[in-house]
């Protein structure tokens, strides 16, 4: 198809966050498809200092999917101006025999990544209309683009789109066999699904042992002609994998809107909702119904690592809730004047029940590889217990460097996966030690700080800067929570009896791949012994053995098994917690813990360094 009539719609949204007014139908005019480009080479990468965090490509592009070393599948990527870090992103599964670029528009996902700085992913049968082979083809495009192909997607907000009834049929599929590859799917213009599909999802266990294909949650809006029996049967399926409540709810975007009931946990939310409308799938080519999936059907609600089958939470607005974005030129500490400068960025969040009048408890918290300081900020479960707790949080987003990345038949580059340098500056890369140090005075120059109650946390490798924080930073930083990391990967120094003592509490998954063995294995025995060490703990890592259902710890408590380190005085100084069931993630549970029973009870006096538990010095 060359050309088509199309309905356009304009307006942009700020990085910060801002939501503007629905999409509105503006003129009708016939569009010229446009020729994809090539995205760019590799080793033609450079870093921007003045806008270190940009997206280095804009527009429309080609992208090739090896799907098996025989097949390669075509796809595109739309990429809007002015989009930032980890920014959700929609595959959408173009109809047979259109133009991608011209349904890009027609179906008004455009517009509507125009508006939200949404990524969008175009994805094309192979000729011959979409089928059931092509369920490996969505399957290793979704991994692909979750390694970064020159834009900084998010995983966690993946969501699928199909229009017509065999795109929606493989999309249908995939979802259900492959729940934890998707936040939310639509199927627009779905047939149904067969009794045999259903009783297949209800009868494997899904990537968590115990808990079938048909049992996880996945948001979903359902468009037909008619309510068949297959509709409705995929209905059924939904609402029950959902906890939706019996009696839908009507509303104006849809003729069927079933909400979950209440329940779930602060780590796996009952959150999905599911829509199901009965119309004509090609009166859905609009900018109206395309931000209507988006915002009542996918927004919000991410699928988050947490068990096998990812763990589903909401995650809303960030600067609606109240968070605040800085940008500031940062010396990198490579030149001695300070001349390195580079753009860092930082998020901050004054929990609801802090009083302003009043010094408040600083917790920083640190993303993984790959993350940001935007979206670590809600869904690691810090900023609820800066609510509940009256904290104050401050969320960086790491340094990046300049280096080639082979994986997954990619050939991309580091620039696109921001992490933690926990060593030194050098010629490309700026020292986030020295940021953090920097972010510490700025943070106590701007708001009411209790720097006696000045903490650290963070997920993988910000897990690594929270045990580097503690080892370089201790006159800053009281204690530390450690999660999906057993150690900084560099070289643990001698403890010196100078040293300033800072209390730990660390995390681990038992099914983490990333650390197999959790605190067994020789990066935590190195980092541990020198914690223990340091802080003065009577016995070392080698005092139990891990990893090994609990024979021989300090306690259990449901899904932590805990290991803990005292001094003489029968302080906790240094504290490991492995968690069952939870792969390479941070929980929100874990955070309160972290708070609960370790920050809460340690302070530090600023000027003496003395480290104190409950109110009593630490000797």
């Amino acid at each position: 198809m060359n050309m088509m009539l199309c309905t356009l719609a304009c307006a942009t949204m700020s990085a910060q966050g801002i939501k503007e007014q629905p999409v509105e139908k503006a003129e009708t005019r016939l569009l010229e498809s446009v020729v994809p480009k090539e995205l760019p080479n590799a080793e033609s990468m450079v870093i921007n200092r003045d806008d270190y965090y940009g997206q280095v490509i804009e527009g429309y592009y080609h992208f090739d999917c090896v799907v098996s070393k025989d097949l390669t599948r075509k796809a595109k990527f739309y990429i809007p101006h002015g989009t930032v870090y980890n920014q959700p992103t929609v595959f959408v599964m173009v109809p047979s025999g259109e133009d991608p670029y011209l349904f890009l528009v027609q179906s008004g996902w455009k517009a509507v990544s125009d508006k939200e700085l949404l990524s969008i992913v175009l994805m094309e049968d192979d000729g011959n209309g979409w089928g059931e082979d092509d369920v490996s083809y969505i399957n290793e495009l979704n991994i692909d683009v979750s390694y970064r192909p020159f834009f900084c997607a998010f995983s966690s907000s993946f969501y699928g789109v199909a229009y017509g009834p065999d795109a929606s049929s493989s999309l249908m599929k995939h979802g259900m066999l492959n729940p934890k590859s998707w936040a939310g799917i639509a199927l627009v213009g779905t047939d149904g699904v067969a009794a045999d599909l259903v009783r297949q999802a209800q009868s494997t266990d899904s990537r968590v042992p115990g808990i079938k294909q048909s049992e996880v949650e996945m948001p979903v809006w359902i468009v037909s002609e008619s309510r068949s029996e297959a509709v409705g049967r995929l209905i059924d399926f939904y609402r029950a994998a959902n906890h939706s409540m019996l009696i839908p709810e009507q509303v104006e975007f849809a003729d069927e809107l079933y909400r979950p009931r209440r329940g779930g946990t602060d780590d796996n939310q009952w959150c999905a909702n599911v829509l199901y409308s009965e119309k004509d799938w090609k009166t859905c080519l609009d900018a109206q119904f395309a931000e209507d999936v988006y915002r009542k059907a996918f927004q919000g609600v991410y699928r988050y690592p947490g068990d096998a089958n990812g763990a589903l939470r909401r995650n809303d607005d960030i600067f609606v809730r109240g968070f605040e974005k800085f940008e500031k030129k940062v010396p990198g500490g490579m030149q001695a004047d300070g001349s390195d400068l580079y753009t860092r960025e930082w998020y901050v969040y004054v929990g609801k029940r802090v009083d302003r009048t009043k010094a408040a408890p600083l917790v920083f918290v640190f993303h993984g590889a790959g993350g940001s300081g935007n979206e670590i900020a809600d869904r690691s479960g810090w900023a609820q217990v800066a609510d509940d707790r009256g904290l104050i949080i401050v969320m960086p987003t790491g340094s990046h460097i300049r280096k080639v990345r082979e994986v997954s038949n990619i050939r991309t580059n580091e620039l696109f996966r921001a992490m933690w340098n926990v060593s030194g500056a050098t010629e490309e890369r700026p020292s986030d030690l020295l940021f953090v140090r920097y972010l510490y005075q700025w943070m106590c120059e701007h708001y009411l700080i209790d720097q006696n109650k000045v903490y650290a946390s963070g997920q993988s490798s910000g897990g690594m800067m929270s045990w580097a924080c503690a080892r370089d930073l201790g006159d800053i930083f009281v204690a530390v929570a450690p999660i999906s990391a057993n150690g900084t990967l560099t070289a643990v120094p001698v403890p010196d009896e100078d040293d300033p003592k800072v209390a730990i509490i660390g995390f681990i998954g038992e099914l983490d791949t990333t650390f197999k063995g959790g605190f067994g294995g020789e990066a935590a025995h190195e980092t541990i012994d020198y914690w223990t060490r340091r802080n003065g703990c009577v016995h070392g890592w080698d005092a139990y053995t891990y990893m090994d259902g609990g024979k021989n710890c300090t306690c259990k408590s449901d899904l932590f098994t805990n290991y803990v380190y005292e001094n003489a005085q029968g302080v906790p100084m240094v504290r490991a917690v492995e968690v069952a069931t939870k792969t390479h993630a941070i929980w929100p549970s874990e955070c309160y813990v972290a708070w609960d029973e370790c920050f809460s009870h340690f302070t530090k006096d600023k000027v003496s360094g003395k480290l104190f538990f409950d109110g009593k010095e630490v000797k």
